[in-house]
C-alpha cells in the first residue's frame, strides 16, 4: 500500500477558513474512487515551524495514487480551493506494508465496492452498455456521449443546462424502467435496465435499497400527496422520477444535500449497503461496511476471512409504508415531468 501525506500552511489561521479546508479534503471519501481511506487533522499548537492542516491518504500502488492526482473532483474541487488558500506545502509518500485478507461470502465489484464513486461507476457503465445493446447509440451520441466516462460525466447536476440531474432523466428514463402503477421489481420486464438487472442477479442489494431511498427522498421532499394518493413515492410508478433520484443519490453525500432533508435520507446517502467505508490495517483492527456488522477475522488456510452479517435492511414497502393512511382515486396526478 501507499500511504501520501501532505501537510498545508493556510494563508491565515482562521478558525473559518481551517474547518472549511478540512471539509474540502474530507469531502473526498466517497468521491474519489482510487481513494482507500483519509485521514485530516488541524493543527493545535501554532508554534512557529507548525503547518495548519495535514492530508493521510491510502492507496492500493503506485499507480492509483498517480491516477488520484489527475482524478477531476480532486482537481476541479479540492486542488482549486488548497491552491487558493494556501501559502506553502510538503509531502511524503511511502510504501506500507499491506494487510492481506479476504472477504467471506462477498466479493468486491460484485456486491462490495471500495466506495460510492465505485458502486457509481460499475451502475452506470453497466446501464450505459445496456443502452448500446438496445439500439441507444444515436440517443447517446446526440448528447455527446461516446463513452462510459462521458455517460458518468452526464449524471452530473447542471448536465445540458439543466440543474438537479434532470437531463439523465429526460434523456435515458425510456432505457431505465417500464412505469408501473404500484409495480413489483419482480415484474419488471428484461428489456429496460432495472428488470434486465435484477433478472441477471445483478446489483440486487443495492436495488432493494434504492426503492427505498426513493420513498424516502419523494415523501421528505413533499412531492407525495396521500389524500389523494398520487404513488409519487413508489419507485416503478415514473421511470423519470427513478433515474432523476438515482443520479441525486450519487451526486450528493450528507453533507452537500438539501438542509431541510430527514435524518434518514442523509444517513442513507453515506451509508448505501456493500459500500465499504473503513479498510483494515491488520487483524486486529475492525472493517466497516456500510450495511454490515463486522463479526471480526477468521483464519483459514492461512488466510485472513473477513465476516459480516448483514445489518441494515431498507424495507419501506413492509414496515413504514403499511402505517400510512392512504386514499385512492383513479384520477391522480401523476408526478412526471417526462
Amino acid at each position: 500500500m501507499i500511504k501520501h501525506i501532505v501537510c498545508f500552511k493556510l494563508k491565515n489561521d482562521s478558525i473559518e477558513l481551517r474547518n472549511k479546508t478540512r471539509d474540502i479534503l474530507l469531502s473526498m471519501k466517497g468521491r474519489v474512487p482510487m481513494l482507500l481511506d483519509l485521514e485530516v487533522g488541524i493543527d493545535f499548537l501554532s508554534s512557529q515551524r507548525s503547518y495548519d492542516i495535514i492530508l493521510e491518504t491510502y492507496f492500493n500502488n503506485k499507480e492509483d495514487l498517480e491516477k488520484y492526482q489527475n482524478d477531476p473532483y480532486h482537481c476541479e474541487v479540492v486542488k482549486t480551493h488548497m491552491h487558493a488558500n494556501t501559502t506553502a506545502s510538503i509531502a511524503v509518500d511511502y510504501e506500507i506494508e499491506s494487510f492481506k485478507y479476504e472477504i467471506d461470502n462477498h466479493k468486491i465489484g460484485v456486491d462490495f465496492w471500495n466506495s460510492k464513486r465505485e458502486l457509481f461507476e460499475a451502475f452506470y457503465k453497466e446501464f450505459y452498455e445496456f443502452i448500446l445493446n438496445h439500439n441507444g447509440k444515436e440517443d447517446l451520441e446526440k448528447h455527446k456521449i461516446f463513452s462510459k466516462e462521458d455517460f458518468y460525466a452526464y449524471a452530473d447536476w447542471y448536465a445540458d443546462n439543466q440543474d438537479s440531474c434532470y437531463a439523465m432523466g429526460f434523456s435515458f428514463h425510456k432505457y431505465y424502467l417500464t412505469p408501473q402503477e404500484r409495480g413489483k421489481i419482480e415484474n419488471q420486464p428484461e428489456s429496460t435496465f432495472i428488470g434486465y438487472c435484477f433478472k441477471n442477479n445483478k446489483f440486487i442489494d443495492f436495488l432493494n435499497f434504492l426503492i427505498t431511498f426513493f420513498a424516502w427522498w419523494r415523501n421528505d421532499e413533499g412531492c407525495t400527496c396521500f389524500n389523494p394518493y398520487n404513488h409519487a413515492d413508489e419507485f416503478f410508478n415514473s421511470s423519470w422520477a427513478a433515474l432523476v433520484d438515482t443520479s441525486k443519490l450519487f451526486y450528493l453525500t450528507s453533507e452537500t444535500v438539501y438542509h431541510w432533508q430527514s435524518f434518514r435520507v442523509k444517513y442513507a446517502l453515506d451509508h448505501i449497503p456493500g459500500v465499504i467505508l473503513k479498510h483494515p490495517t491488520s487483524k486486529t483492527d475492525s472493517m466497516k461496511v456500510a450495511g454490515y456488522e463486522f463479526l471480526g477475522f477468521e483464519e483459514r488456510n492461512q488466510i485472513q476471512y473477513a465476516k459480516f452479517k448483514r445489518k441494515d435492511t431498507y424495507n419501506y414497502w413492509e414496515k413504514e409504508e403499511k402505517t400510512i393512511e392512504k386514499v385512492y382515486v383513479s384520477n391522480y396526478k401523476k408526478v412526471d415531468p417526462a
